[in-house]
């Protein structure tokens, strides 16, 4: 057992030194493809040494809470885990020299991939002495983990895509809902199947095939195979080319072992080519009797067609919020949920939407535009917390009591065009959690600050156009 203890630890000293040496002159370091293969066995072996690099450090951790379990071959096992943890970490090394990664990212992945073989190799060096302090064995054992959990984190990162590992119990990658009446073909019905069966191996930080497609100028450009589309071709080009080819050709994406694109998604692609590969195509300009209208009408939320829990308000009480400004109605038949419009902007005044307070838990659609409501009322308004349609277009708030909607959490869609809320004051929409759309025509938002303006709300889109 001793002479194999050594091998192990002579194996994962050699590889850490060969590593380092790898990592520091990098830039001089030309793979042979002989080692392109070995590179590309990183994904097929990566999750054996994570696994064991798990055990060993929860066993050790483990040893400490009960003294009393022993293992003899913990030592060996804790070698081989440093050995098997060095050669993955040198064949993603050999990897990372292929195209198409980022250089940043990769970057730290592979420091981090070293980082956590040359702690096994510390802990291996200094096992004996570390068994004798419970503090630092539980302190090796400790980074051991967070090494793993860094390391396949950002490694998970660049092979599907950012915050992949604590995407699941995380909110901010988690996409609004989106009403049916401001659903786009391009951006809510073909993007998210990109994204979630194409971007994987075709964004900024892993651009297979030099292809990019996390932004509509960069799925236009294509990769070095050329333009993904050409609408005057059979077929419609290269991307539904290589998306209809059998499984088992090498061509075909996404390739076998990754998530394959349904029928319906494919669908999905091919009609919205077939009209034109418009990024700026409503779904509600289809036709009704369109294929993909239908489905679109089984993909977004639909006002009227909504379940609600709530239970329907009085029919007195309804009857007697009309006024000649003021139109109180339910969206459809057998339906509790409420639309208010106002109308008349000189016969408005503020107690008009307190008045709405008695029905406040029914409201799903509120239209204020062009009335002269002001910041304070949006207080009033944070009371109708089954919200989900929100005109604010053309009144006189100025952006300040914006924030007082959040807990709204309902609300996918609000019409702020023709205010004065500007760029900061828009910010306050990004804790908003159920937002979707935001319309915001003109705004006091100048074109220089509009990009910005959206990588600040994230997935909640921001047209800059009328919303009608």
């Amino acid at each position: 057992m001793k002479r194999l203890d050594n091998i192990l630890l002579n194996i994962a000293i050699a590889l850490n030194a060969l590593q380092a040496f790898l990592l520091l002159f990098e830039n001089r370091v030309a793979i042979p493809a002989w080692l392109q293969v070995a590179g590309r066995m990183h994904p097929l072996i990566l999750h054996f040494p994570i696994a064991l690099a798990v055990l060993v450090a929860a066993f050790a951790l483990y040893k400490i809470v009960k003294p009393s379990h022993t293992f003899a071959s913990f030592k060996t096992w804790l070698l081989f885990t440093a050995a098997i943890v060095a050669i993955t970490a040198l064949s993603g090394f050999f990897l990372s020299k292929e195209s198409g990664y980022d250089a940043d990212s990769i970057s730290w992945h592979k420091w981090s991939g070293w980082g956590l073989s040359l702690l096994l190799l510390i802990w291996c060096m200094a096992y004996e002495k570390l068994q004798m302090n419970k503090r630092l064995s539980a302190l090796a054992a400790t980074s051991c983990l967070i090494a793993v959990l860094l390391a396949g984190h950002l490694g998970a990162t660049i092979t599907h895509g950012e915050n992949f590992l604590l995407a699941p119990v995380t909110h901010s990658n988690e996409k609004p809902a989106v009403l049916l009446d401001d659903a786009m073909v391009y951006q809510d019905m073909v993007h998210p199947i990109l994204e979630a069966k194409c971007m994987g191996c075709h964004n900024e930080k892993k651009a297979k095939g030099e292809l990019v497609m996390e932004t509509e100028a960069q799925l236009l450009k294509g990769g070095k195979n050329g333009k993904l589309w050409n609408l005057q071709e059979p077929g419609f080009g290269l991307m539904m080319q290589r998306l209809h080819l059998p499984l088992q050709e090498k061509k075909h994406m996404p390739p076998a072992g990754k998530p394959q694109l349904t029928n319906d998604e494919i669908f999905i692609i091919e009609q919205w080519l077939a009209k034109g590969a418009s990024m700026k195509m409503k779904v509600a300009a289809l036709p009704d009797n369109d294929t993909l209208r239908k489905i679109a009408n089984h993909l977004f939320s639909n006002l009227a067609n909504e379940k609600y829990a709530f239970s329907a308000a009085d029919a007195g009480t309804i009857k007697k919020l009309n006024s000649e400004n003021r139109v109180v109605y339910p969206l459809a038949l057998q339906v509790p949920a409420l639309a208010v419009d106002f109308y008349g902007r000189s016969l408005y005044n503020p107690t008009q939407l307190k008045d709405l307070l008695e029905v406040k838990e029914q409201i799903v659609s509120l239209n204020l535009n062009k009335m002269p409501v002001k910041d304070e009322e949006l207080e009033t308004i944070a009371s109708f917390k089954n919200l989900r349609k929100l005109n604010l277009s053309f009144t006189d708030i100025t952006g300040n009591g914006l924030s007082s909607l959040k807990s709204l959490e309902h609300l996918q869609q609000i019409s702020i065009s023709g205010t004065h809320v500007s760029a900061k004051e828009m910010s306050a929409l990004k804790s908003f959690p159920g937002l979707s759309v935001v319309y915001a025509w003109e705004t006091k938002v100048p074109e220089s600050e509009r990009s910005t303006t959206q990588k600040v709300l994230g997935k909640t889109r921001i047209e800059w156009g009328f919303s009608g």
